[in-house]
């Protein structure tokens, strides 16, 4: 363990003049930053009657797809170093034995300037042959308030319909028990969800919905301790950062016309 905090140190203090010349300049008259979190959860079929359309994917689709994290690759090193304080671990506990949780993300934003917007991208760790059952994007724009703006694509992995039978041998098969299909090992519904919400710091948000339930909080820090925080997160990247780029793990499902309804 500690020649692991050696290796780190060592390469901290070899890329700190590297890292300084990647780094954006930020003017501290304008410049503001913030812890944001988000929890995602999905609430279960009895909590609701209301019905809400899933969409048929195309199969064949080429969907983003992750090998399963491990304790050694998951975790993030920089995350050890300079533990921070997460908030909604607390909600995560509370949440669970009532609801799937699916994704407890913590990102440290900086913004230049009013007006200025930050991107981000998820998934959750909840997967089925290496597809997650929710992958998102979301975009936070500083104004007066803090607005964000949520793209969810949340997956099912209910059996494909059979294929319609020759009507010669309808009445035959009529007859027959109908035919129990196993789940699929890839998503065959998707629910494409945008949600926005407007608020401001220290305020923790609920953002409603029959499936798909959301916390949202903003914590403003420091401008130093956030350009910390980020040289920290560049010198250990995530294994979801190693594996798939942002730009491919949030494409919308094509699908198809065919919509399934879901009795939430």
């Amino acid at each position: 363990m500690k020649t692991y905090y050696l290796l780190l140190l060592t390469l901290a203090a070899f890329s700190t003049k590297l890292f300084a010349a990647n780094t954006p300049e930020y003017d501290p008259s304008t410049a503001r930053a913030y812890e944001a979190y988000l929890l995602t959860f999905v609430w279960p079929d009895k909590e609701s009657s209301e019905q809400v359309d899933y969409k048929s994917v195309i199969a064949g689709t080429k969907l983003p797809r992750y090998t399963a994290p491990n304790d050694d690759n998951s975790r993030s090193s920089a995350a050890n170093i300079a533990q921070l304080s997460v908030p909604f671990d607390s909600f995560k506990r509370k949440i669970a034995p009532h609801a799937q949780v699916l994704v407890n993300k913590k990102w440290t934003l900086i913004f230049n300037t009013t007006g200025a917007t930050v991107h981000e991208t998820f998934h959750s760790e909840r997967m089925k042959n290496g597809y997650p059952e929710l992958t998102g994007k979301i975009a936070i724009k500083l104004g007066r308030y803090l607005e964000s703006d949520i793209q969810y694509q949340h997956y099912r992995f209910d059996p494909r319909p059979v294929a319609p039978s020759d009507p010669d041998t309808a009445s035959d098969q009529d007859t027959q028990p109908t035919q129990v299909l196993p789940p699929s090992l890839e998503p065959t519904l998707v629910l494409n969800l945008e949600q926005s919400n407007k608020t401001a710091s220290k305020k923790l948000n609920y953002i409603d919905h029959p499936v798909i339930g959301t916390l949202i909080y903003f914590e403003p820090i420091a401008l130093d301790d956030a350009i910390q925080q980020i040289a920290l997160e560049k010198l250990t990247p995530t294994a979801e950062e190693a594996q798939l780029t942002s730009s491919s793990a949030v494409q919308f499902a094509p699908t198809q016309d065919e919509t399934t309804t879901s009795s939430q």
